[in-house]
């Protein structure tokens, strides 16, 4: 690494690095660090091998780049990534990555999200949805149902992957009506849906949020597409009222939701089908098992992540099978005043 970190370096004319760069905890794909030199102190985003090589990797983060910039252009609070010659992203061999500016901002700890910043962030979503999108050249993507066969995929685990992903399979076998059920109510959620779209961010969770007492600024804008603004609100309202662990605070929903009505209104919906769309977990449950066999990554590090994150995802969709009905009743309430 350290020939990638003097070449980056010299590429910007930032100056050797004062330290050996610091890793920054935070996000399960792609890995952060703090660089220091005399020009003064950046984050690096290093972007994921596995992702990057997927054939439409390259053409999705450059709609990001493009939506980004909207996002600046409208006075909206983000960390956008620096641009050399015209481009944001950049390679070093075969290592892909960002650099941004270091800002002085915390990520709030799940335990410490109250109504307020939860109002703060419904708002920040309403008005990003309200932005025109109408006339910039990117496709809108709107989510598709899941097929994945939760049965087969357990066998195979135990099958082909060793002892501790032999564990793994059989939690996943003892919950394989949960899975299928929750696909199913996926799958409604995803025919309820409206023919809306909007600049969306359903990556704008608690981790990509950087506060300054009650200032916002958001970070990790590689998600950014034209969607459909629904899914982004019910997933974000989700997250930020305690998803993340899958037990839902009402209070903080309920600011979620009130604050972004108020600036972005949407049609009569079927609630209790769109509240489906919190077993969007069933994705990323799918990739760590996957990562979990090593059929993704090639580190034993990557592959203990894979189980645990499996493992931890699979109790969120648990919890959330437990309060949907309660949650759709709060949908219901909040956006049809």
């Amino acid at each position: 690494m350290k020939q990638f970190w003097e070449t980056l370096c010299g590429e910007w004319q930032l100056g050797a690095p004062t330290r050996t760069p610091q890793p920054v905890s935070g996000g399960y794909m792609h890995k952060m660090y703090r660089l220091d030199t005399p020009c003064g102190c950046y984050a690096v985003k290093l972007l994921n091998p596995e992702v990057m090589s997927r054939p439409t990797a390259l053409a999705n983060y450059r709609k990001a780049e493009m939506l980004e910039c909207v996002l600046e252009e409208n006075g909206l609070p983000i960390v956008a990534a620096l641009c050399r010659d015209g481009r944001k992203m950049h390679r070093i061999g075969e290592q892909y990555y960002y650099l941004f500016p270091w800002v002085p901002y915390q990520v709030l700890p799940e335990t410490a999200v109250t109504p307020e910043h939860c109002a703060v962030i419904g708002g920040l979503l309403a008005q990003m949805h309200s932005l025109p999108c109408g006339e910039i050249a990117i496709a809108a993507q709107q989510p598709q149902a899941f097929t994945f066969d939760w049965e087969t995929i357990a066998k195979d685990i135990q099958r082909e992957c060793s002892t501790s992903e032999t564990t793994l399979a059989e939690t996943l076998s003892a919950h394989l009506e949960l899975l299928n059920t929750a696909q199913n109510a996926y799958r409604r959620a995803v025919e309820a849906l409206p023919p809306l779209m909007g600049i969306c961010n359903a990556d704008m969770d608690a981790k990509n949020v950087l506060w300054q007492e009650n200032e916002p600024l958001i970070i990790d804008l590689e998600c950014l597409e034209i969607g459909n603004p629904v899914n982004d609100l019910v997933q974000l309202s989700l997250s930020w009222s305690g998803g993340a662990s899958g037990m839902i605070d009402e209070r903080c929903l309920s600011a979620f939701l009130a604050a972004y009505r108020k600036i972005h209104p949407l049609p009569s919906l079927d609630w209790d089908a769109v509240s489906g769309l919190g077993f969007s977990w069933l994705d990323w449950l799918h990739y760590n098992l996957r990562r979990a066999c090593g059929r993704t990554v090639d580190t034993q590090e990557e592959r203990s992540l894979g189980i645990r994150q499996a493992q931890e995802t699979l109790e969120k969709i648990r919890r959330y099978a437990g309060v949907q009905s309660r949650t759709a009743a709060q949908f219901r309430q909040f956006m049809h005043k």
